[in-house]
């Protein structure tokens, strides 16, 4: 009688953490918090690039808090995000604000070399 408890034990708890390994999915219909975030770029040239860098990272399996959708419109990039609760919201807006802020910089950097009419960055540095 005592083998036959240690088993059912065993067993309830194998399914106890086999249901704590479930991660739960955004509710696409019914998010409890959602933010839109309008920038505003320079040109559409620099929004588009934005919008190509920041496309890989909405697409992400089933199990997150948060769903970030990118749209641009001109010069004009619009994210959206929606989640289940403010804590993960405030994490996916820091996130994809973050990412914005490095390919901004990124293009700073990466801009004088690729000057009008010049097809090869390093075409300008060698011929010098």
């Amino acid at each position: 009688m005592l083998k036959l408890r240690k088993r059912l034990k065993k067993k309830s708890r194998k399914r106890h953490l086999e249901r704590k390994k479930l991660q739960p999915t955004t509710r696409k219909d019914n998010p409890r918090a959602e933010i839109t975030i309008e920038i505003d770029l320079p040109s559409s040239r620099i929004a588009n690039t934005i919008y190509a860098s920041l496309l890989p990272e909405t697409r992400q399996p089933p199990g997150f808090r948060s769903r970030t959708t990118v749209r641009h419109d001109g010069r004009v990039l619009r994210l959206n995000i929606k989640a289940e609760d403010i804590v993960a919201l405030r994490a996916a807006s820091n996130t994809f604000l973050r990412f914005v802020s490095v390919a901004i910089k990124t293009l700073n950097v990466v801009a004088p070399f690729y000057r009008a009419g010049e097809s090869d960055p390093l075409l300008g540095q060698l011929g010098k």
